[in-house]
């Protein structure tokens, strides 16, 4: 367990003068009583710096694995063959959207960032053409999935992905077709070797275009705009038209969340002249997936995410609350933060000691000893046998105070500040950091952390300088202001009324001018 990292507090004052410094040195004035004035505001007035705050988000909610779905008959078996971890329990969101999709049904998965929305359509998808293998229609040339995205550095990103998933899989062909993918494969080579150096080039990735136009991957990776393209031009045709363009089957938005307004319109035009074009009388119905971390606040808004993605898409997607089986959002639900109930809340300097002998990787023998010393009572009630985590996990178990720092951070972020005063001793935030770190590194039975943190620091640049030039201003009150406004605040608050001036600072010499 290597528990040591920065310490977000001492951290999080380094920057924070040093940002001070650098804004005083760079933008101070020349002249003594503005410069007195801003270097005031800067360490007293002004809040260029706040933070650090610690964040914690609760688990997903687990549920079966990949192999537990080939053996219920749900997924192919050649899924075990993906590059994707088999054993390891799918979250409940994942499995869910599996389901349904298995089923022919669209779905919306609107769950939070890193929370495995990939795996969602992925598996599905590449399921179907594990299926196809197995009926003998694969080797039929034609794409078979479109996954579009807003942007080429989430195409890119997509593409490590099914390198990972799909080494194992050459049957199932991709291939990413943007601005910059190379014409003939020599040049992609050379350019796939620039950027991925330590890479081996998978024989079922198609890196050009001259192979993609001859034999259309069964994934293709690409952005709507460049969609517009293939539309368009003829020598593109073999997408969507002939033999190779009768197996079109799924379409995936990532990212569903950025076409609104203008480009929602667009994109769902777009859209229809895809489905259009590739509408043949024999086809199986067209499957959709839309993907967001930031669509829907709940239930209450899904029947209008439904709407959303029926006319983005031009495809019927349901959500009838009274009918699991018509509900095409797929949420995430979360385990809470707070398990278990602590009875004692821990000595402060216990927090500290128990991570430097964890740290050193003492045996847990040595932290019975420790815990014995501050309280014999929770020693005598934890088994210290099993994995160190999960020991951990036990004796932490019986901390009031980490049970009130959970529901404190269940409710929303907190200042690192605001949690020292609340649970601890002034000046003790040592404790508090120690105690976050022995909670990130003791693990639940689903392997889940019992607090996984962040800390947060917010930086901000200064709005400009004002200053008032008012002959009866205030004896010893500032002149200058860094927040933006029209009136001094000190004469204001002397009864009289007086303009404010922006003011320009040479970066050279400190010389001041005014903005105008």
């Amino acid at each position: 367990m290597n528990l040591y990292r920065l310490d977000p507090v001492d951290a999080s004052r380094r920057i924070g003068d040093n940002y001070r410094a650098y804004v005083e040195s760079t933008f101070r004035p020349r002249r003594n009583d503005l410069a007195a004035d801003f270097s005031r505001a800067i360490r007293d007035e002004f809040e260029l710096v706040k933070g650090p705050y610690l964040q914690a988000s609760a688990p997903y909610e687990g549920s079966r694995s990949l192999r537990d779905l080939v053996t219920e008959g749900i997924l192919h078996e050649g899924v075990l063959r993906l590059g994707i971890d088999a054993d390891r329990a799918l979250y409940r969101h994942q499995d869910v959207a599996i389901r349904k999709a298995t089923q022919d049904r669209n779905v919306i998965v609107a769950t939070g960032t890193g929370s495995g929305k990939t795996e969602a359509f992925l598996v599905p998808i590449l399921d179907a053409l594990l299926h196809e293998g197995s009926a003998g229609t694969l080797d039929r040339p034609g794409a078979r999935a479109l996954l579009l995205y807003p942007m080429n550095a989430l195409v890119n990103d997509q593409l490590k992905r099914l390198r990972q998933v799909l080494a194992l899989t050459p049957e199932i062909t991709f291939g990413r077709y943007v601005g910059d993918t190379a014409p003939s494969r020599p040049q992609a080579e050379a350019d796939f070797r620039n950027l991925f150096p330590n890479e081996k080039i998978l024989p079922n990735e198609q890196l050009c275009r001259d192979d993609m136009k001859e034999r259309p991957p069964h994934l293709l990776v690409t952005n709507y705009a460049m969609l517009e393209y293939l539309l368009m031009r003829p020598a593109d045709s073999v997408f969507f038209d002939g033999p190779t363009g009768d197996h079109w089957r799924a379409i995936v938005l990532d990212e569903a969340h950025v076409y609104g307004g203008a480009k929602g319109t667009e994109v769902g035009m777009l859209m229809r002249r895809f489905k259009n074009r590739i509408e043949r009388p024999h086809r199986k119905a067209f499957q959709c997936f839309a993907t967001s971390a930031t669509l829907g606040g709940g239930p209450k808004d899904y029947p209008e995410l439904v709407r959303y993605a029926s006319a983005l898409f031009s495809e019927p997607f349901d959500w009838n609350p009274d009918d699991p089986g018509e509900q095409d959002v797929v949420d995430a639900k979360r385990h809470p933060l707070a398990r278990s109930q602590g009875s004692v809340e821990f000595a402060l300097d216990l927090y500290g000691d128990l991570r430097e002998l964890v740290q050193a990787g003492r045996p847990c023998t040595e932290w019975a000893a420790l815990v014995s010393r501050h309280h014999p009572e929770v020693a005598e009630l934890v088994d210290w046998h099993g994995t160190r985590d999960s020991v951990l996990a036990r004796v932490l178990s019986h901390d009031l105070r980490l049970t009130r720092i959970q529901e404190a951070l269940e409710r929303g972020t907190r200042s690192v500040g605001e949690l020292v005063r609340d649970f601890f001793e002034p000046g003790r935030s040592d404790a508090l950091v120690a105690l976050v770190d022995l909670a990130e590194a003791g693990h639940h039975e689903d392997d889940a952390p019992l607090l996984p943190a962040r800390y947060h620091l917010f930086t901000r640049a200064l709005d400009g300088g004002y200053v008032c030039f008012h002959a009866d201003h205030p004896s010893g009150q500032s002149r200058l202001v860094l927040s933006r406004t029209r009136l001094c605040p000190a004469c204001l608050r002397s009864g009289r009324q007086a303009a404010l001036f922006e003011l320009a600072v040479c970066r050279r010499c400190g010389a001041e001018h005014l903005m105008g």
